[in-house]
């Protein structure tokens, strides 16, 4: 069974930030995920996409107003689309560079589900058990 000081259930932004400043600290660090897709919620459902989606809304907003600006826009419109992969590519670009990240060998990646079993353990999807001091669900 591995021991672990510090360890992380959830990979997303706070799980991986939280590892990340533990093992700065030296502590022998993990991170559990068990998701299809690393990257964490707010990459890959919530705040990336929905603050993509409101740029992309301000900037068709700025440009049928653009003659506030003494400017000449001729005709400004959405071609969503368009708008639906540009918000797929800055996702899939966030997704990749946070996957780079927890695959950096700071701390140990662990591509599986975890259940407590006790306060200090885990069971992980494929049944092999983990412990560790302090756990932090992301």
């Amino acid at each position: 069974m591995k021991e672990y000081d510090f360890a992380v259930i959830g990979g997303g932004s706070a799980g991986f930030n939280a590892a990340r400043v533990a093992g700065s600290f030296g502590l022998k660090t993990a991170v559990i995920d068990g998701a299809r897709q690393l990257g964490g919620l707010c990459i890959l459902r919530g705040c990336m996409p929905s603050k993509t989606l409101l740029y992309i809304a301000e900037v068709l907003h700025h440009a049928k107003h653009a003659n506030r600006f003494g400017l000449k826009v001729p005709r400004a419109s959405a071609d969503m689309k368009a708008v639906h992969a540009r918000k797929k590519h800055i996702i899939g670009d966030f997704a990749a560079y946070r996957r780079k990240q927890l695959k950096s060998g700071k701390f140990d990646l662990i591509q599986q589900h975890a259940r407590f079993i006790d306060p200090h353990t885990v069971e992980l999807s494929n049944g092999r058990k983990l412990r560790a001091k302090t756990f932090l669900i992301g």
